[in-house]
């Protein structure tokens, strides 16, 4: 029976793609990137009940690394970035179909509106000031409120991304473009000017002013989407495939501790932002053709609980909401630092087991845009006509 279950879980929560491509290793980073939102949020909230409104006043690596979940959100802008381009670039560099334009705005549109649309609607209702909010509400169905206000959404803060996301979705048509120049090693140097410029300029220019009128916006993340777009290049090239090499574990394991030391620092600063981009392609280059980590990235628990991390970007406030006045008394006696690790030990998990259900019924079935039910995880096969 309960490998039977595990065989249901591992059927109905995997991946569905409209294509039928499907990059494990995708879903993998895509895990960790939700695993450092869901504990910077989580430790966060438990920060505010008790007063602690900088993280800089602890300096432990548990707080730092706590501290620097909130780039999972990067993460997901280099990954959006690769998902989105690869069809673009297969057409221009393997001489595939090309990409029919209605048909992935469409698939835009269904894959992330039913599930953003019932979170935004259920937050602003539960929020219990209707009339306080409307405008935030509107705004929010509309993607539009950061430029409409200037600001995150205050009744669901973490939808900034997903507005920065359609943007880049609108402009992905256009911006692939440039795999229509010959000569990779032109092509491939021009992407990664591109990529340099706006990541220096937000580095020392956009990002470190405050207020800010781009913050949250596409104009200081979009070097995050162009990295993607370069790693989809060099995928349809044929660079990033698996090799199975453990000198690219190296790199992997190389570049994801420089960027955990810029990410997770505190206080944190702006000096060596700028190269974020490039080391996380290099992690994203590590983990496909690495050998260790190739096999850990591609891991059923992991690549599964990375396919939902849209869901439970989404649903983890809630989570999180609900629990907060039952589990955080359980933590008062500790240190903050003890206190957060023990709090976010607890919370994160039930964000995740509260995730697989809304996930079945809610995401997944736009993911092809087939509904397909659920069938039971007994090991036999049902009666004709039952």
């Amino acid at each position: 029976m309960l490998r039977a279950f595990g065989r249901f879980l591992e059927r109905h929560l995997s991946r569905s793609t409209s294509s039928g491509a499907f990059i494990p290793e995708v879903d993998g980073i895509r895990f960790v990137a939700i695993l450092g939102v869901l504990c910077f949020h989580t430790a966060g909230g438990l920060f505010d009940q008790r007063g602690v409104r900088d993280w800089a006043q602890h300096r432990g690596i548990a707080v730092g690394l706590m501290g620097g979940g909130w780039f999972g959100v990067q993460l997901f802008f280099v990954l959006s970035g690769f998902i989105v381009a690869l069809p673009f670039a297969r057409h221009w560099l393997e001489g595939t179909a090309a990409p029919d334009l209605k048909r992935y705005l469409l698939r835009r549109l269904k894959r992330i509106e039913p599930p953003y649309m019932l979170a935004l609607t259920a937050y602003y209702l539960v929020a219990g000031t209707p009339r306080a909010w409307l405008s935030d509400y509107l705004a929010g169905l509309t993607y539009t409120h950061q430029y409409f206000f200037a600001d995150k959404n205050p009744i669901a803060p973490m939808t900034w991304s997903l507005e920065v996301e359609v943007v880049f979705y609108l402009l992905a048509p256009w911006l692939t473009g440039i795999y229509r120049i010959r000569g990779n090693y032109r092509r491939w140097l021009l992407q990664a000017v591109l990529i340099a410029a706006p990541a220096l300029a937000s580095c020392f220019f956009l990002g470190p002013v405050e207020p800010s009128p781009f913050q949250n916006t596409l104009a200081v993340t979009i070097q995050y989407f162009l990295a993607g777009m370069l790693l989809a290049d060099f995928y349809a090239c044929g660079f990033l495939r698996r090799s199975g090499l453990a000198a690219w574990d190296g790199v992997a394991a190389i570049a994801a501790c420089l960027l955990t030391y810029i990410v997770c620092r505190i206080p944190l600063t702006w000096h060596y932002d700028w190269l974020t981009p490039a080391l996380i392609m290099l992690v994203f280059a590590g983990v496909l053709r690495g050998r260790y980590t190739n096999l850990l990235f591609r891991l059923k628990p992991i690549t599964i609980t990375g396919g939902m991390c849209y869901t439970l970007y989404l649903s983890h406030k809630a989570v999180q909401d609900f629990v907060a006045p039952r589990l955080g008394p359980l933590v008062s006696g500790l240190p903050d630092p003890a206190a957060a690790v023990a709090y976010c030990a607890m919370v994160v998990p039930l964000m995740i087991a509260a995730g697989v259900p809304l996930y079945l019924l809610i995401e997944k079935p736009f993911m092809t845009g087939r509904l397909k039910p659920l069938r039971g995880p007994f090991p036999y096969k049902a009666a004709e006509g039952t």
